[in-house]
């Protein structure tokens, strides 16, 4: 029999088991994220994967899972920090594109694997709590009055233009001397600038 393993342990192992299928996934695409290859990278038995994922699917579900949780707690903390609404967004984007080359595997596969478990709880939540952040740091500088504008709208519009800069990062396709924050912040002055109230687009230079 088995040895029983601490919550500890379990969480530890789990967290191998998404690392090995997010690096598989990268390296040798979807294919490669087969419950024996897994097992094999883990240097465990097949059934020992069982034991915690019923198929592949199911740990792909976990990696997104895991990953959209671990970016989303990023990108609150940044966000909970002083400063204006534009100081707090840079803190969010500085999160997000850390967290994007720290784990680029668990990045990768969050948005180029098709969604296969979208009614599983446990990513419901994770999905939701990512999306919230998306539009968070946006809200805060429509209640302050600098912008005006849909926040959820906005937030995926920002999210756009950060996502494309990063993965163009990745891929090693930005213009030379670029990377995702500096091309980002060009976009997003765009953005903001198109946002701003009418009063202050109207108001005479001082």
């Amino acid at each position: 029999m088995p040895k029983a393993l601490s919550e500890s342990e379990t969480e530890a192992f789990r967290a191998r088991i998404c690392s090995a299928a997010a690096k598989l996934f990268v390296a040798e695409g979807p294919a490669a994220v087969t419950m024996r290859r897994l097992a094999a990278e883990l240097g465990c038995g097949t059934m020992t994967l069982y034991r915690y994922h019923d198929s592949k699917e199911e740990i792909i579900t976990a990696v997104r899972t895991r990953g959209m949780h671990q970016m989303a707690e990023a990108l609150e903390n940044a966000l909970d920090t002083p400063g204006d609404g534009r100081t707090r967004s840079r803190n969010v984007r500085d999160a997000y594109i850390d967290f994007a080359r720290r784990d680029t595997a668990t990045y990768r596969l969050m948005f180029e694997y098709p969604e296969a478990n979208r009614d599983d709880p446990a990513y419901r939540e994770a999905h939701a709590r990512m999306w919230r952040c998306i539009a968070a740091d946006t809200q805060v500088m429509i209640d302050e009055g600098t912008i005006e504008a849909d926040a959820p709208i906005l937030g995926h519009q920002v999210w756009a233009a950060l996502h494309g800069a990063v993965m163009l990062e990745i891929a090693g396709l930005l213009p030379k001397g670029f990377d995702a924050a500096s091309l980002h912040t060009r976009t997003f002055a765009a953005l903001m600038e198109v946002s701003r109230p009418a009063y202050l687009t109207n108001r005479p230079a001082s």
